[in-house]
């Protein structure tokens, strides 16, 4: 099994300069290392090739959450400004797909404890809760509209009746014929 990785186990304040270090993209490794040991002299800086491992996985998450933006901003463009259940549903397939890459990254480790797979277990459990309760707020969103829709035809029929626009024959095919009543 790998060991802990020495920037891991710098104190957080030195995880957070090198992080803002590999957002600013400006340096190299080199620079990197020697600007890390100017600022924290009391500080083992790391290794040139733990930092460049470090950079790849930051340089991978940030371009996950760049990708995530991207999707996130052109499904809101596309879902208009009443998106909530639309956005619900993208978020818990956000939540699917972070739970799967944490089963598979667990998966990779040469040891998993209990407490990891629960907590997975945990999260899988709730990424199908989520999914099962969005579908059914989706189905009660569409028998609640179309119970309204079929409440407010049924009153103007009613209404066409009364004022003599329509006899009680043409009222009832209308009836029988889309608003499904008899």
């Amino acid at each position: 099994m790998a060991g802990k990785s020495s920037i891991s186990r710098l104190p957080p304040m030195v995880k957070a300069y090198i992080q803002k270090l590999l957002r600013e993209d400006r340096m190299t490794l080199d620079d990197m290392i020697a600007d890390i040991q100017g600022r924290f002299p009391n500080e083992k800086a790391p290794s040139r090739s733990a930092l460049g491992r470090f950079k790849q996985g930051f340089e991978q998450l940030t371009e996950k959450a760049r990708q995530h933006r991207e999707q996130a901003e052109a499904f809101v463009g596309a879902f208009g400004e009443d998106a909530s259940d639309k956005t619900g549903a993208l978020l818990v397939e956000a939540i699917s797909t972070l739970t799967y890459q944490a089963a598979m990254g667990a998966h990779e480790k040469d040891e998993v404890t209990i407490k990891e797979v629960a907590t997975l277990a945990r999260a899988a459990k709730a990424t199908m809760e989520a999914r099962t309760l969005s579908v059914k707020e989706r189905q009660a969103i569409a028998k609640a509209a179309r119970e309204q829709l079929l409440a407010e035809q049924a009153a103007e029929l009613e209404k066409s009746v009364q004022t003599g626009g329509m006899n009680e024959d043409q009222a009832l095919f209308w009836r029988e014929k889309f608003l499904g009543v008899k």
